[in-house]
């Protein structure tokens, strides 16, 4: 598996690619430029990204538009592999933002920030990613 983490923070990828390395080889990108590159580079590879987790609020491209951009790729690249799982993460809790991510986007989780470990193993969980995580004592 291979996971796609975008945010222009450093703190929130580091946070991301401490847990989610355990599960699945880590590619990072701090804007959408760079996540499309690291897409576009992964199907070429034959190594199709498994899931994205984006941040919205982003310098330039904001996240809903660049998980336009990455469904387009994923569209013309013609594979039968299967849609990526699309995790948006923000401080945007909103109708509308999440509602663009869900129905524009086609999001399979919405994480409000501040992340939380126990959240965002539940969620990867009921993506079928993860086993299921163990219960915290």
């Amino acid at each position: 598996m291979r996971f796609l983490i975008v945010d222009d923070d450093e703190s929130i990828i580091l946070f991301l690619r401490t847990f989610l390395s355990a599960y699945a080889e880590c590619l990072t990108a701090g804007n959408g430029l760079e996540a499309m590159s690291a897409f576009e580079a992964a199907l070429e590879e034959h190594q199709p990204i498994t899931a994205v987790f984006m941040d919205i609020l982003m310098p330039g491209m904001d996240g809903n538009e660049v998980v336009q951009a990455l469904r387009r790729i994923e569209d013309n690249h013609g594979g039968n592999t299967p849609p990526f799982k699309l995790v948006m993460i923000s401080v945007l809790t909103d109708t509308r933002n999440v509602s663009e991510s869900f129905f524009h986007g086609r999001a399979d989780a919405y994480l409000p920030k501040p992340l939380r470990r126990e959240t965002l193993l539940s969620e990867l969980a009921k993506l079928g990613l993860i086993d299921a995580p163990l219960p915290v004592a």
